[in-house]
């Protein structure tokens, strides 16, 4: 990184540092209209993730349902719900963010401050398409629905909230990393995945539910990662006032 001070009268330095709320509103304008964008290749990609999505509803939805009541829910794991559940709901991941967003305060690194704003930013994000995408498709919970195939009926059970949030975090925080371990991929990939599982065992979600929660919250976490690394990898300004000095600094970030 090199940094230049340019040396200004201190009435020039109105201009504040970009904020998170500078590009909040903006970025997610640009999430949802960011298909409008693709080429036929990432069409291609999303139909194929659809089509897994109603293979998986088609193949799986019924036979986990009827293995779930016909063990009364006492499979092996049971414990695994504590962990998913709350990795899903932010009461285990969100201190986790509050964390890693403390650690780079006190620290002084700013690869976990920005870590931490991009888990926040990606959980928004997901948690708004998985709103949009809840209210269009009104699919009954597997607890209250006769069939799997109970859609637009007014339920809220496509996709999986939980899911979804516990994805955007893992991944986003993944990204954060410069070459993480295969041992700290399996970590947080287990932890998402403990919710993807703790939700469909407690019969609140359709396995289809949690695979399409999976995918929105990876491609959530992906697309603010790589919005916020294209603005990092740029120049910046910000003030800048040391004991003397009252001025702008430029921040060129290379690569």
């Amino acid at each position: 990184m090199i940094l230049i001070t340019l040396t200004l009268p201190a009435q020039a330095c109105g201009q504040d540092a970009d904020s998170i709320d500078s590009y909040f509103i903006p970025d997610l304008a640009e999430y949802f209209s960011r298909p409008s964008h693709w080429e036929g290749g990432r069409w291609l990609e999303l139909a194929g993730m659809t089509g897994g999505v109603l293979l998986t509803s088609e193949l799986l939805d019924e036979p986990w349902k009827d293995t779930i009541n016909k063990n009364n829910r006492r499979l092996a794991f049971p414990r695994t719900g504590f962990v998913g559940n709350g990795w899903g709901d932010m009461s285990l991941s969100g201190p986790f963010m509050l964390g890693v967003y403390s650690y780079g305060r006190w620290t002084e690194d700013s690869r976990y401050t920005r870590a931490a704003f991009n888990m926040v930013q990606s959980v928004a994000y997901s948690g708004v398409a998985v709103t949009v995408l809840k209210i269009a498709f009104g699919r009954i919970r597997p607890d209250k629905a006769l069939e799997e195939t109970s859609w637009f009926m007014g339920g809220n059970s496509f996709p999986s909230g939980h899911t979804s949030v516990a994805f955007a975090v893992s991944r986003s925080y993944l990204n954060s990393l410069d070459h993480p371990s295969l041992v700290t991929q399996g970590l947080f990939y287990g932890l998402a995945t403990s919710t993807a599982f703790a939700r469909t065992y407690d019969n609140r979600h359709w396995v289809s539910d949690v695979v399409a929660g999976a995918l929105l919250g990876i491609f959530t976490a992906d697309f603010v990662s790589d919005r916020n690394r294209k603005r990092q990898a740029g120049i910046g300004y910000f003030p800048h006032i040391d004991g003397e000095t009252v001025g702008i600094a430029m921040n060129w970030i290379w690569g």
